[in-house]
């Protein structure tokens, strides 16, 4: 599945869980990359390239290391789930990840792990 497809679908799921959350959304055909603005301030960047190359970046503010991040863009991290790693929040070490590039898979998981609670707050 190409990169922008991948976005299409990562977008859907999205917008059928948190559509009354989001303040706006953003679409780069080129890149490809989704930027979601949520009302909370929260800002989510995904991307994908036709490469198998992803990323998951929630950035809660501008705050030096203030996000956390899911890629595959490096395999410098020493982790099982290499190349696939997460970045926590506030940390500049890489954590093995549960993501795998798959939208269908990931986003929901993504979901559950942190957008979903920062709006049950």
């Amino acid at each position: 599945m190409r990169g922008f497809d991948k976005l299409i679908t990562a977008r859907k799921i999205l917008l059928n869980v948190l559509f009354s959350e989001i303040k706006s959304e953003f679409i780069d055909d080129e890149r490809p990359f989704l930027k979601i603005t949520f009302f909370k301030a929260l800002v989510l960047y995904i991307r994908y390239n036709d490469y198998g190359e992803y990323s998951y970046q929630l950035i809660y503010s501008q705050e030096p290391l203030d996000r956390i991040r899911y890629d595959n863009f490096d395999d410098t991290w020493n982790v099982k789930s290499k190349p696939h790693h997460f970045h926590p929040r506030y940390e500049r070490i890489a954590n093995q990840s549960p993501m795998n590039g798959d939208p269908e898979h990931d986003i929901p998981i993504l979901l559950k792990e942190f957008i979903e609670k920062e709006f049950k707050k």
